[in-house]
């Protein structure tokens, strides 16, 4: 008698293993901007067994709960950065709304199912909140030699963000290679915070030897694209002409791929410093 006990216990444990959640998924968007709304949604597989709680962390801190058996069955908790949405907020998916700097971060949806099957699967994702800018980013070609070894020297600086961006060097449509990059603290007491999420400066440097064939039509265009995440995408265009030292004055082309003159924003005194600090650590 024992043994059939036994036998038939533990294969009612088999039995509610298979049935028990499976394939939770938090999705979360990698990015968004600042002010914006955004949608977490929270997928899983109950295999028919009733839910528990769905709950929503930023981080450890719970901001977001639904219980199906309580009246009502979705609540919300104060949580720096995180504005919910309720209206627009069912069992699966979240609305943040106005979601700011201090909404980056890490986000976790818990799933638990009730009785007779009691368990609980966790999914996250990061998100980072961009207050993108409206600048381009600004280039500089400090030296074009005219020996017999003809170089190009440039350097690109990013408006300040947090996460840096990314640059992407044309020459005649052509990408290259970046010959340096250093990142740089918009604010200078910046460096000595605990604090890792400041805007930061991109400075890359572009060191190119050329020669009569890189001239297309007389001309060399030169391109560097800012880019952060699908956010953000922004270009310094410079044309140089052949036989001339100084290149012609750039246009820029902004997010809107609108061809407008490169205004000259804050931050552009300590870009120029960065550049010169790039430029005396190369020599």
């Amino acid at each position: 008698m024992a043994f059939w006990t036994l036998f038939l216990s533990v294969l009612m444990c088999s039995f509610y293993s298979i049935q028990s959640l499976k394939d939770v998924k938090a999705i979360v968007p990698l990015a968004a901007k600042a002010r914006d709304t955004v949608m977490l949604r929270c997928e899983y597989d109950s295999e028919n067994d009733p839910v528990y709680t769905v709950k929503w962390y930023k981080g450890r801190s719970e901001f977001f709960r639904y219980m199906p058996k309580e009246d009502p069955s979705m609540r919300i908790f104060p949580v720096q950065g995180i504005r919910v949405d309720l209206s627009r907020s069912s069992p699966n998916e979240v609305a943040l709304i106005d979601v700011e700097w201090d909404t980056t971060g890490k986000f976790l949806c818990e799933v638990s199912t009730d009785a007779p099957v009691f368990d609980t699967k966790i999914s996250s994702g990061f998100m980072y909140v961009i207050n993108v800018p409206d600048e381009a980013p600004i280039m500089e070609i400090l030296k074009k030699s005219t020996g017999s070894a003809n170089t190009i020297q440039a350097t690109c600086t990013t408006p300040p963000t947090f996460p840096a961006m990314n640059i992407t060097w044309y020459i005649n449509g052509i990408k290259v290679e970046e010959t340096g990059r250093k990142s740089a603290s918009f604010d200078p007491t910046y460096a000595y915070s605990k604090n890792r999420r400041v805007p930061h400066m991109t400075v890359s440097h572009l060191d190119k030897e050329i020669d009569d064939n890189t001239f297309q039509g007389g001309t060399i265009k030169i391109q560097c694209i800012g880019t952060l995440f699908h956010l953000y995408k922004s270009e310094n265009v410079r044309f140089i002409e052949e036989n001339r030292p100084q290149p012609w004055p750039s246009s820029v082309i902004g997010i809107s791929g609108v061809t407008r003159q490169c205004l000259l924003p804050s931050w552009v005194c300590f870009a120029a410093m960065a550049i010169i600090l790039v430029f005396v650590n190369l020599k």
